[in-house]
């Protein structure tokens, strides 16, 4: 109320103001039958910050790329009640933007962000329960409620992944009714990738003009990849480095999709080139892309590249020849799901990004 009469008496002073000026010589005369009291503090009108203030400021900031400035308006934002400021923290703890990253503080900041009615935050901390490496009955249980709930607030995503998990039985009983619908309500809503397994799920005959039947897991991916699926790239990437699916060994062909996944900021996918950096399979041998990309995918929360990093330091310290480093296998080895999102992108040569 007070904020309200604030704006309220500003308005009338600017109607008041208005209207002197219509009366010529009046201008700067005292009010004669107006009240005429001792001038308040011109301060009082200014309108107080907000919480949506605090976001506002912490948006601007992280577009300078001040991010401790973003952080404290940020934390404000969220201190004061305002689950965008919740979910912008919790982002910048999940992908170690100005701070160093942090999945269980990322974690937290994401659970008042959702509780608090933000459907991304609960999308992101759905994923981080969904993409752990080892996730138990009880991790995707919690997964699956997240997306739903975010999904019911708005955000595709969440529906396209909760499809997905439907579609497969990951985490839940498989219902390919459920899948149907949470992929259409995704491609409604404009999702592209929603559509696109829509079009997977529902059309047996004809894919981008291929008959589906003629069509191999290899080709499958393919297909995906070019769409802007880039769980399929990651899966080409695999595929090729282990001639799976009866594709041959390819490193050349696995080095150029998985730097297309990892630079789309599918984690995994910068390990495992890394991986092939580090031992010269298919790109040049680059000691120090390899450890550049182990880095970067550690610093995301990839433990397996935390180990790779690690261990291949201590050989270049210790004169021991180079060549650990451990492939990990895509999200699911059923292939296809979306990758976790909100990581920063990689700007790393994009000489296989043709």
């Amino acid at each position: 109320m007070k904020i309200l009469g604030k704006i309220f008496i500003l308005g009338l002073l600017i109607i008041n103001i208005g209207y002197s000026e219509d009366n010529d010589g009046n201008q700067n005369k005292a009010p004669t039958i107006a009240p005429n009291p001792t001038p308040d503090d011109p301060r009082a009108l200014t309108s107080p910050q907000t919480t949506k203030d605090y976001l506002r400021f912490g948006m601007d900031a992280a577009k300078k790329q001040d991010y401790k400035s973003a952080f404290k308006y940020f934390k404000q934002a969220c201190d004061n009640g305002d689950p965008a400021g919740c979910f912008a923290i919790g982002t910048m703890y999940a992908n170690g933007v100005g701070i160093l990253t942090n999945l269980d503080k990322a974690e937290r900041y994401y659970e008042m962000g959702c509780s608090g009615g933000d459907a991304t935050a609960c999308s992101s901390l759905a994923t981080i329960y969904d993409s752990k490496d080892q996730a138990s009955v009880s991790d995707k249980k919690k997964a699956v409620e997240l997306y739903m709930t975010a999904c019911q607030g708005g955000d595709v995503i969440a529906c396209n992944n909760l499809a997905y998990m439907y579609a497969n039985g990951d985490g839940v009983q498989k219902d390919y009714y459920k899948a149907m619908n949470y992929y259409k309500y995704a491609c409604d809503s404009g999702s592209d990738l929603g559509c696109y397994n829509l079009g997977l799920l529902t059309n047996t005959n004809n894919i981008y003009g291929y008959n589906r039947a003629n069509l191999t897991p290899v080709d499958l991916n393919y297909l995906a990849c070019n769409a802007g699926d880039i769980k399929g790239c990651a899966n080409l990437g695999w595929i090729y480095a282990n001639g799976l699916s009866g594709a041959p060994v390819s490193y050349h062909y696995a080095a150029r999709y998985f730097n297309q996944a990892c630079l789309a900021g599918d984690i995994p996918s910068c390990n495992n080139l890394a991986v092939l950096y580090q031992k010269g399979l298919g790109v040049p041998q680059d000691t120090q892309r390899a450890l550049d990309l182990f880095s970067y995918a550690c610093n995301s929360g990839h433990q397996k590249a935390c180990d790779n990093y690690r261990i291949y330091k201590q050989q270049l310290i210790g004169g021991r020849r180079p060549d650990h480093g451990a492939l990990f296998f895509p999200n699911n080895p059923n292939l296809g799901k979306k990758p976790p999102l909100g990581k920063d992108p990689m700007r790393y040569d994009r000489r296989y990004n043709r």
